[in-house]
């Protein structure tokens, strides 16, 4: 077995790869050195040669001891941790650029509450002067293409008084039923989720059915910083119902939200 043989039997022996051309290089220098003092002392070169690569020992279990020293794991996570800091960079730049073009970022007052009265208030506009009727609860959810929703807090019947514009435009009042979902998605590079206005559709338990002009959907942007709110109204329902079943649907996908009125109050 010549030189080059012995090193690469040992090197592969190893598990840490990374280390391997390190540790052929040290043998074959130390070898050569030790056939360099065989020829001075008058053998020939490729005596020379033979006898010291068969004074260092058998190349497997040279190899194996080799290997228990260099430990492939720190190798393993020093890469590791590279590759999440590059991960973490790239992300961190594309939040950045994100950042830098969105204009506008609305005031985040939709965002969950610790208390439940807090929530209430969240939920009225702050153009009306909303009266709470009717508290109840919202069950359902799913996902919609990229985005995930669910259900945040309580819904609310509400009765806001008819709204006077500056401009003398008289809008009027009424019953409205509204209730938060928080929409979530895992890709930084897209943007919060844009309901179109005919994806929207309700039904209530007395068996009243509602299009689009009946309800309303605002959305609530956190700059596509993967989390955003979406407030969802049925405007003018029938007051004697107490669970309506919210359906949206799009692109080939649906998913639905129940609300159930509590019992009492005055609701018309």
């Amino acid at each position: 077995m010549d030189r080059r043989q012995f090193c690469d039997t040992v090197a592969r022996q190893l598990r840490c790869r990374w280390e391997a051309p390190t540790v052929r290089q040290e043998l074959s220098d130390h070898i050569q050195d030790h056939m360099d003092a065989l020829i001075a002392g008058g053998m020939g070169r490729d005596e020379a040669e033979e006898a010291a690569v068969a004074a260092m020992g058998d190349p497997e279990e040279l190899g194996k001891a080799l290997d228990a020293v260099h430990s492939p794991w720190p190798w393993r996570i020093f890469f590791l941790c590279a590759r999440c800091c590059k991960i973490a960079l790239v992300l961190a730049v594309v939040l950045t650029l994100q950042n830098l073009m969105t204009e506008d970022l609305p005031s985040p007052r939709f965002l969950p509450t610790a208390t439940a009265s807090n929530s209430f208030q969240d939920l009225l506009r702050e153009n009306w002067d909303e009266e709470v009727r009717a508290t109840g609860t919202v069950t359902g959810g799913g996902k919609l293409g990229d985005y995930a929703f669910r259900p945040q807090g309580e819904a609310l019947l509400v009765y806001r008084p008819d709204h006077t514009y500056d401009d003398g435009i008289v809008y009027p009042g009424g019953l409205r039923l509204t209730f938060l979902a928080e929409t979530a998605h895992f890709q930084p590079w897209l943007d919060d989720v844009d309901i179109p206005w005919y994806a929207l559709s309700a039904q209530d338990d007395r068996g009243n059915t509602y299009g689009p002009e009946d309800l309303g959907t605002y959305s609530v942007s956190t700059s596509g910083r993967l989390l955003g709110y979406q407030e969802f109204s049925l405007y003018n329902g029938d007051p004697e119902a107490r669970r309506f079943t919210f359906t949206l649907a799009a692109a080939g996908e649906r998913l639905t939200f129940t609300v159930t009125l509590e019992e009492g109050g005055d609701l018309t």
